[in-house]
């Protein structure tokens, strides 16, 4: 599972038991549920065993503002999903990339924030994915 965290919204992407290709999931609004619940049940559902979770670090390899929330949030999903592995992992150019590939779509970004961020933790995904099989 690819996790693209933001304080607002966070995109969720998953993958097959093959790891062959990740697929946007959904997008939890954090002002209307629980992400540590949703998460949870994601994972239950889908039987995953690993969660990718971006980090977004700076262009220099420094961490953002944003880094130590996200290193709050792993912490937190550590707690309450025992067993399933949480690896961070560098996200830049991920919600770049998720915007180029919707506006080749003719989809209007302003309406569509919640796809690029389930997209934007696709892309994280695949490149985790395709990392780890080098």
């Amino acid at each position: 599972m690819g996790i693209d965290y933001g304080e607002r919204r966070i995109g969720i992407a998953i993958t097959d038991e093959l790891l062959m290709m990740a697929r946007p999931y959904k997008v939890i609004d954090t002002k209307k549920e629980d992400p540590y619940d949703t998460i949870k049940s994601i994972v239950l559902e889908n039987n995953v065993c690993f969660i990718v979770l971006g980090n977004p670090i700076h262009l220099g390899g420094e961490e953002s503002e944003i880094s130590l929330k996200v290193k709050e949030f792993k912490a937190e999903l550590e707690k309450i999903l025992k067993g399933v592995e949480i690896v961070l992992y560098d996200e830049r150019f991920t919600s770049k990339m998720a915007e180029r590939m919707l506006r080749s779509r003719k989809v209007d970004l302003r309406k569509s924030k919640g796809e690029i961020d389930m997209y934007a933790a696709a892309f994280l995904l695949e490149e985790y994915i395709d990392f780890r099989k080098r």
